[in-house]
């Protein structure tokens, strides 16, 4: 083995050896130790939650906080807080994209009945007689006009700018 090989593997060691330290001590703040002493007054320190009510928290890590259960309860009320405002969100976008879809349908029904309304002298409208059949029959220029109003307003409620 050559000089250059035995120093190359001597660093590569090392690297492997500070990445492997740095990972785990970053591993090591997420471990929670749980501390509750039993009935006959005996400490005990675990990984496992204990089933009791009277145990402390602690952390691997002296720079982190160890919680209490108040401060446990508290840190899952604020999740559970946040998971619901996150679901009430996406369904407000929901909605909001229901309601742009509609608008668009809306506004292209609206321009084509302005177009159609100003582009034609004569339009006839289905409607059902007094007898219960559908008869068609001829609009008056009052109505046309009524409708053309109608439709601008719809062109200015659902189309935007």
């Amino acid at each position: 083995m050559s000089i250059k090989q035995l120093s190359f593997t001597k660093i590569f060691l090392a690297a492997t050896l500070i990445t492997s330290s740095v990972i785990n001590i970053a591993n090591a703040k997420n471990i929670a130790i749980y501390r509750w002493v039993d009935k006959n007054n005996i400490v005990h320190f675990s990984q496992n939650l204990p089933q009791g009510q009277d145990y402390t928290e602690l952390s691997t890590v002296s720079s982190f906080k160890a919680l209490s259960k108040a401060e446990r309860k508290a840190l899952a009320e604020e999740d559970k807080a946040a998971q619901i405002v996150e679901a009430q969100e996406q369904r407000q976008d929901i909605i909001i994209a229901q309601n742009k879809k509609t608008f668009e349908k809306n506004c292209k029904a609206a321009r084509l009945n302005i177009k159609m309304l100003n582009s034609l002298d004569d339009i006839h409208i289905s409607e059902e007689k007094s007898d219960g059949s559908i008869g068609s029959r001829p609009l008056t220029q009052a109505e046309k006009k009524e409708k053309l109003t109608l439709s601008k307003k719809h062109e200015g409620l659902y189309c935007s700018k």
